[in-house]
């Protein structure tokens, strides 16, 4: 009996916040899908979505345009 092996598939992408709107994030979503083989099903299993908040003034003056902590 032959084995088959599925070996997993992902992608991240990091999004300008700035000028972003729903059919811009649509259109990144469905090109990632298409990465991934068929561009109707995709075989999407998870779809992680993390918003990044501004930071603190201290860290803006150093240049930081975004924060993302967990635990602190």
């Amino acid at each position: 009996m032959a084995t088959v092996s599925h070996s997993g598939k992902s992608a991240t992408v990091s999004i300008n916040p700035h000028n972003q709107d729903l059919d811009s994030v649509n259109r990144i979503v469905a090109h990632i899908l298409n990465l991934a083989g068929c561009g109707r099903c995709g075989r999407l299993a998870l779809l992680r979505v993390e918003f990044l908040g501004d930071p603190p003034s201290a860290l803006q003056r150093e240049n930081v345009i975004s924060v993302q902590t967990e635990g602190i």
